[in-house]
């Protein structure tokens, strides 16, 4: 997947645009950006906080970089939540090197805590940002409802909508709208975040029970994923290949990046309803780790 990223020539590589991403990122996002033709610039990320800040504003003054593009909150596959002080810092950086911020927001409906964090677009209301989000993580994926918001750009995305999609499709976008009007959106929150919490908690005690004594494991805060790091040296593509023929799935750390690191990682997904089946998985997962490395 990542071939046509590292290998462009000298001259290809310096008219490519470059978009700065968290590391690690979701492969989708990966996977977009190859597909126009963009380069990924990928920042230090820490699992508890987000992107180092000096970092980034060291990655700026060294490059041109056409837009950064963030979670706003509960990154896939980190889980983990920013500061509002930090997201100030983050969009003075941005704001000071002339880069927009393009804010994924998908994550944001689906907090563990009392309450909802702000998007960098509501702390920083002034800034170059589009915000971006969907219901395809709190309803349904198949429904491709969206929306953005841009202050600086609105006319000139709906004009690349226009020449893209003409229109969206309006009947979904009707029900959903009486469905949010009717109150039921907030009552169905209130319950997936319990549950998703409810099972991430599940996941991370059958990890730490099952799983080789050196994993480190991520302490999300919302959104529903995992992410695990064994011993350095260890081979999730090898791990995969094993559990499959067992029918259980994850997702390898070398999927999250362009650079071809996170071979020891693993993201598992805790969206399912938790059952003696979910839980046997985790474990027989972790005793083929065990296998691995003894």
């Amino acid at each position: 997947m990542h071939r046509g990223v590292e290998h462009r020539s000298e001259r290809d590589h310096q008219a490519v645009d470059t978009v700065a991403i968290e590391s690690p990122t979701y492969f989708g996002l990966l996977q977009v950006l190859e597909a126009r033709g963009l380069r990924a610039l990928e920042l230090p990320t820490d699992p508890a906080s987000g992107i180092d800040v000096a970092a980034l504003d060291k990655a700026l003054g060294a490059r041109r970089v056409s837009a950064c593009l963030l979670a706003s909150s509960f990154n896939n596959p980190l889980g983990y939540r920013t500061a509002d002080t930090r997201k100030a810092d983050i969009t003075k950086v941005l704001t000071r090197h002339g880069v927009p911020l393009i804010e994924d927001d998908i994550y944001g409906d689906i907090s563990f805590g009392e309450d909802r964090p702000r998007p960098f677009a509501a702390i920083s209301p002034k800034a170059d940002i589009i915000l971006c989000s969907s219901f395809s993580k709190t309803i349904a994926p198949g429904y491709r409802i969206g929306w953005l918001a841009a202050n600086r750009r609105h006319d000139q995305i709906l004009a690349a909508k226009f020449a893209l999609l003409l229109s969206g499709a309006a009947l979904p976008q009707k029900a959903m709208a009486d469905f949010l009007g009717s109150g039921g959106y907030d009552a169905h929150l209130r319950r997936i975040r319990k549950v998703f919490a409810g099972n991430v908690d599940r996941m991370r005690r059958v990890v730490d029970r099952s799983f080789p004594k050196a994993t480190r494991m991520t302490d999300p805060k919302g959104g529903f994923v995992l992410w695990l790091e064994l011993p350095k040296g260890f081979d999730t593509d090898a791990l995969y290949t094993r559990a499959m023929r067992e029918r259980i799935c994850f997702v390898p750390g070398g999927l999250f990046t362009a650079s071809g690191g996170y071979r020891n990682c693993l993201r598992l997904s805790c969206s399912h309803d938790w059952d003696a089946r979910v839980e046997r998985s985790v474990e027989r997962l972790g005793e083929l780790a065990s296998e691995m490395l003894a």
